[in-house]
């Protein structure tokens, strides 16, 4: 029986969840650093590590980025030996985005090897991996809604840019009122 009450115990759990998001982040960006990218280039590493390769523009689209912008991106990423174009061997059309040998064993050197993680979690039964499992997956999920639910909200207001122009259009007028007129 816990000392806690159930909802001290959800707010642990929501600051404990916090708490590793920032650890993790912060690990995420010493990281990038000493390998010299940016976060957004890291992330698409990490991307492609997670899912395989895919098209640039796959990749553009689940890291939320402009197909000039992936471009741009993958140009660097191929200059530091990070990540490949290779043709499709399926399609000899497609170009797919792949992680190199070379980030593997970088990641390797950073990260440890897999068996590292494994031993931490050893100490779990399997109903606990398959309750965390489920945990992250969903918690994923949450989050994928959430963006979701900005990408709408942002939908919904007009774009700053948009709101500047009109802004200014508006003064030009009111300070020039006979040109608005024409």
């Amino acid at each position: 029986m816990s000392k806690h009450s159930r909802t001290e115990l959800i707010q642990e759990f929501i600051a404990a969840i916090r708490a590793s998001q920032t650890a993790t982040d912060a690990f995420d960006h010493a990281v990038s650093d000493y390998v010299g990218l940016d976060r957004t280039a890291y992330r698409c590493l990490d991307i492609l590590d997670q899912e395989g390769p895919m098209t640039a523009g796959r990749l553009a689209e689940r890291a939320r980025l402009s197909p000039g912008a992936m471009t741009a991106l993958l140009d660097r990423l191929e200059q530091r030996g990070f990540a490949r174009r290779t043709r499709d061997t399926k399609d000899r059309r497609r170009v797919l985005v792949e992680v190199t040998p070379e980030l593997r064993q970088t990641a390797a050197e950073l990260y440890g090897a897999p068996d590292e993680g494994a031993a931490t979690l050893a100490a779990y039964t399997t109903e606990q991996l398959e309750f965390l499992i489920g945990f992250l997956r969903e918690n994923a999920a949450y989050q994928e809604a959430r963006m979701r639910r900005l990408d709408g909200l942002k939908a919904k207001e007009p774009s700053e840019a948009s709101t500047r122009d009109r802004d200014a259009g508006a003064t030009a007028a009111e300070e020039k009122p006979e040109t608005a007129h024409k």
